[in-house]
């Protein structure tokens, strides 16, 4: 808890627009380039394993830093941490660009999940600047920067690479990325007090490796009955939805028999589409929904919604189809993540917020290392299968969370 000798610093608009804005840029473009991953790998020849470690890469390098870079901010600082991983992210999009092969592809994306600590850090950012009434209210800031991120994204990479070739999208998503190094270097302040570094440089917790912390930071986490849930939560609400990101352009271009630049385009316009739901719902909605309802409720809506765009979306026997069955889809999702990290955060140390919320965006990434390697191997199998896995995965969640939590702490 804070004291009167370690104060939280006042929340400004400022603060939250400019954090709001370097997620913003940040996740243009990586909106850019995830749809693309997939069927880019398909048009250099990548097999099936190839293409799940395409996929998943990103996610295995982010598992492994992401908790690395959460604790490291909690003893310098937010800002340093923001603006390393920005420049690390401006390589890697770039070097995206100019891959035409198999190989770099893959070397591409394991430097972009490296150095993707933007929205663990971000959200322990808020952390510092908000107190707890507010804190789903600041997590979905970030939600919706996410939604309108991916609402700009995935269109601008469809269009460019089917207009201006397939190097475009990653020489695109390069540039946002270096615009907001620029921005954030100059307009991003430090939101953690220096008493709570010197605190963190002092303890001795702080002192040992970063992988023994982490470790220790799971193993409080297990023990606390009110935070584990959120945590592990995490994991399973993103592996159910990672089944289906690396496959769903395939099966635009495999439904309807298109090339890669004309896959990438329909596959991002579905995106947008999704984009502008998910930031409406987590930009605004969740605001008036929290209060009333409480995150716990929200969650479980959010995982029965999910799983029935789901099975809609295996079922969508037309293109446009894709963007009714996107409506639930974002609906369920802007109500899932927002809530679970706020959950999170709630229920955290406010001296270990970097490293808790580090260890929950490590669930989410160890999920889409498990995510796309199911949802390839299940979409050769059976078109729908990925769908369906991820569908069930949510649906028993969500009753895990009532058994378990609407008593205690609804």
């Amino acid at each position: 808890m804070q004291t009167e000798t370690n104060p939280k610093p006042k929340a400004k608009k400022s603060h939250l627009l400019v954090i709001f804005t370097t997620v913003f840029f940040d996740l243009i473009g990586f909106g850019i380039i995830i749809p693309l991953v997939g069927i880019y790998g398909r048009h250099y020849g990548a097999s099936i394993l190839q293409l799940a470690v395409l996929g998943s890469i990103y996610s295995l390098m982010q598992f492994f830093f992401s908790p690395i870079w959460g604790r490291l901010s909690d003893r310098v600082g937010r800002r340093p941490i923001i603006l390393m991983s920005l420049a690390g992210s401006v390589f890697s999009y770039f070097l995206f660009a100019f891959a035409d092969n198999i190989p770099l592809l893959i070397f591409s994306r394991a430097l972009a999940g490296i150095f993707a600590a933007n929205i663990s850090t971000a959200q322990a950012y808020i952390a510092d600047v908000t107190e707890a009434k507010d804190r789903a209210k600041g997590m979905g800031l970030i939600g919706a920067a996410f939604g309108i991120g991916f609402t700009l994204g995935p269109p601008l990479g469809g269009i460019s690479a089917a207009k201006l070739g397939l190097a475009a999208p990653g020489i695109i998503a390069g540039s946002f990325c270096a615009l907001n190094l620029i921005l954030a270097y100059f307009r991003l302040d430090e939101s953690l007090s220096p008493a709570i570094r010197e605190k963190n440089l002092a303890n001795k917790e702080h002192g040992k490796s970063a992988r023994l912390a982490q470790f220790e930071t799971f193993k409080r986490i297990a023990k606390d009955r009110s935070l584990v849930l959120p945590v592990v939560s995490t994991f399973f609400a993103t592996f159910a939805f990672s089944n289906l990101e690396q496959v769903f352009s395939l099966l635009i271009q495999s439904k309807f028999a298109l090339s890669t630049e004309q896959a990438g385009l329909k596959s991002g316009m579905v995106l947008m589409w999704s984009g502008i739901l998910g930031a409406v719902v987590q930009g605004g909605l969740i605001r008036k929904l929290v209060p009333k309802y409480g995150e716990v409720k929200l969650v479980i809506v959010g995982l029965f919604t999910q799983g029935l765009a789901m099975i809609l979306f295996s079922h969508s026997p037309t293109y446009g189809a894709f963007f009714l069955a996107a409506i639930p889809l974002a609906f369920g999702s802007g109500l899932i993540n927002p809530s679970l990290a706020a959950l999170t955060s709630k229920r955290a140390a406010d001296h270990e917020q970097g490293a808790v919320i580090g260890v929950k965006e490590g669930m989410g990434s160890l999920a889409r290392i498990f995510g796309p390697f199911c949802g390839l191997l299940a979409f050769g199998l059976k078109v729908q299968l990925p769908f369906y896995i991820g569908a069930i995965t949510v649906f028993i969640l969500a009753l895990v969370w009532i058994k378990r939590e609407t008593k205690s702490f609804a």
